[in-house]
């Protein structure tokens, strides 16, 4: 196990350790030096106060008037300052305190220049990754490699990459939006401003066609800034809801019924079962048919002429939910976990006549998670089709 909890109290471990060694070791080793040199100097100071009293010759000529009182340190004293015994007292705790004090100094050194070199074993890797991101906030999205460090900073390591990775796609799909929106408004804009031109300068006939032909592209653009204000509202999640006692059998009819004009031009046909009489839930009406268009919408893009698209609705204890499956393109399974993204497209060379502007998914789950529900999909792969799982709380009043 290396992880970062188990690092640090090993390394506080050895620091004490270390310390406790080290100290207990300089104590003993100090001591009986710290002691001896003490002893030495009390004699050296007895003799001079002798010989300073004219005795001096006393004590050269009577070896034998002398006592060891600690015979370790070699030093002979006189019996009047050996039978003090107080005063060796005081001299050994002096020399005990002194070593104490120099123990307690080099102890102190040695475990904070071990705690420096552990703290910053440890903190390296920390180091890197604030460098990572710093990187990172520059618009550099390279993979922070890391080589060694504890479970937590590897794991830390592997979700910053994935940070790395989802902020690159960011980048790249709002890169994408702006050459999307420019494309998307330059055409209309054109098209409109060369009618425009051409009404002033009476080349194109002022009639109803060419009106509606205007018409038709404000109408493109304002659609399109329309999606794009939803989007910003389900992001910014300030979606406004007016939620009622509703049916999904209505629901869906409603949203059948208003693209019933495309499947008709598609020559495509939807069929609709429900599971039971009565599916009522609690939502706003308005934004689940949206959900639904949204949806269906979808599949009639990736739909073939001829085919069905089947709706399916149902509800159990808790939820009521409603399905729409194609049998068109398909899905990849590479592009499944990304069908949701905001400005993601499966196929990005598709104009928004036939691929939408990207962001209808986005919307869609954003309302249904809004209303506590969610919106999910399910595909085998290319060329299988794929089916879409609305899902909302059911109403709780039967």
């Amino acid at each position: 196990m290396n992880s970062l909890r188990i690092r640090i109290l090993r390394s506080h471990l050895l620091v004490i350790l270390l310390t406790m060694i080290l100290f207990m070791g300089s104590v003993m080793l100090i001591t009986p030096r710290v002691h001896d040199r003490l002893l030495r100097d009390e004699a050296a100071s007895y003799r001079a106060g002798v010989a300073s009293d004219g005795d001096e010759q006393l004590v050269k000529n009577d070896p034998h008037d002398g006592v060891k009182p600690f015979p370790e340190s070699g030093i002979t004293m006189m019996p009047a300052e050996s039978n003090d015994l107080h005063h060796f007292e005081n001299i050994y705790r002096n020399a005990v305190l002194l070593a104490i004090v120099i123990s307690g100094a080099l102890s102190t050194i040695v475990a904070i220049i071990v705690s420096i070199t552990v703290a910053r074993v440890i903190a390296q890797p920390i180091g890197r990754l604030i460098t990572a991101s710093r990187r990172i906030a520059g618009g550099n999205f390279q993979h922070f490699e890391i080589q060694s460090g504890t479970d937590e900073i590897q794991a830390l390591a592997v979700q910053f990459n994935h940070m790395a990775s989802a902020l690159k796609d960011a980048e790249q799909r709002r890169a994408a939006l702006i050459g999307d929106v420019a494309h998307e408004l330059r055409t209309p804009l054109a098209s409109i401003g060369g009618y425009a031109e051409g009404l002033i300068d009476g080349v194109v006939v002022s009639n109803e066609k060419t009106y509606a032909i205007i018409r038709d592209e404000a109408a493109r653009m304002q659609r399109l800034v329309d999606d794009l204000q939803a989007l910003s509202r389900a992001e910014a999640g300030t979606l406004t809801l007016y939620p009622a006692r509703v049916d999904m059998h209505d629901l869906v009819g409603r949203a059948v019924a208003l693209l019933d004009g495309k499947t008709s031009e598609a020559h495509v046909a939807v069929e609709v079962s429900h599971q039971h009489a009565e599916e009522p839930l609690s939502a706003d009406a308005d934004r689940i048919v949206q959900v639904v268009l949204n949806v269906l919408t979808n599949a009639l893009r990736a739909s073939a002429p001829h085919s069905v698209i089947k709706v399916a609705t149902g509800r159990d204890a808790n939820a009521v939910w409603c399905t729409v499956t194609d049998s068109g393109i398909g899905i990849d399974p590479a592009h499944l976990p990304h069908i949701f993204e905001r400005f993601y497209r499966v196929d990005p060379s598709r104009a928004r006549t036939t691929g939408g502007s990207g962001v209808g998914l986005t919307i869609s789950r954003a309302i249904c998670e809004a209303h506590g529900g969610t919106l999910t999909v399910h595909s085998d792969g290319l060329g299988t089709g794929a089916t879409f799982t609305i899902t909302l709380p059911r109403d709780s009043v039967d």
